[in-house]
């Protein structure tokens, strides 16, 4: 029979798979894509800038320790999040690291600065504004992840193809712009852009999953 410490060192030597499955930025940033929903290998090694064989790898280390799943159908395989719970681990992560990290603090500044200012909207501020105001809701993601689910009401124009649209959009109404969450950057560009061909913006950094999620939580 073993003692309790033997039993504690065991038992934590198990977490340590799935934090050292985390030490990796791409592997967080495939669980990171996963967010927005089921995807195949190929559409994850395009989405993080991998080569499908290494996004292949990863994804194997990471279903290893159950963070993904795994789904073949015909030529290609899938992968998805394993559970809600690894969706609010990767939140989690971030909201500790924007805390923590003052280097995290700085980029994030820094993007903000560089792209006017923007302001950004917390859930609660987008919320009381899709309540009260009717602005143009703008989904920067791909169309397959805008089809997994999105905010209410948005318009769904990829980030690649702002150029083509760019006076497409309605001056007379707040135009907010989303993407892929506070890691993706996409919202403070893409805004920025139309800030400056004269709309007027703000932008929403979180994930649709986190709007789910505090919906559901209220």
């Amino acid at each position: 029979m073993c003692s309790v410490e033997d039993y504690r060192d065991a038992a934590f030597e198990q977490v340590i798979k799935v934090g050292k499955a985390f030490g990796n930025v791409s592997r967080i940033k495939l669980l990171d894509n996963l967010i927005e929903g089921k995807k195949s290998v190929e559409e994850l090694a395009k989405a993080v800038g991998l080569s499908v064989g290494t996004a292949s790898k990863n994804l194997q280390i990471l279903k290893k320790v159950n963070l993904v799943k795994e789904e073949k159908d015909k030529n290609f395989v899938y992968y998805e999040l394993a559970s809600a719970k690894v969706a609010k681990l990767i939140t989690l992560l971030i909201d500790i690291s924007e805390d923590a990290i003052p280097e995290l603090k700085e980029l994030e500044k820094h993007l903000k600065k560089e792209n006017s200012n923007l302001l950004r909207l917390s859930i609660p501020e987008l919320k009381e504004k899709l309540e009260k105001t009717n602005p143009y809701v703008l989904d920067l993601r791909p169309k397959s992840e805008f089809e997994e689910g999105h905010l209410p009401g948005a318009h769904n124009i990829p980030f690649n193809e702002i150029d083509l649209n760019l006076n497409k959009f309605p001056y007379d109404r707040k135009i907010v712009v989303y993407c892929r969450g506070r890691l993706c950057a996409y919202s403070d560009v893409i805004g920025n852009k139309l800030k400056l061909a004269g709309y007027d913006v703000e932008t929403f950094n979180n994930t649709v999953w986190e709007w789910n999620n505090e919906l559901r939580s209220n």
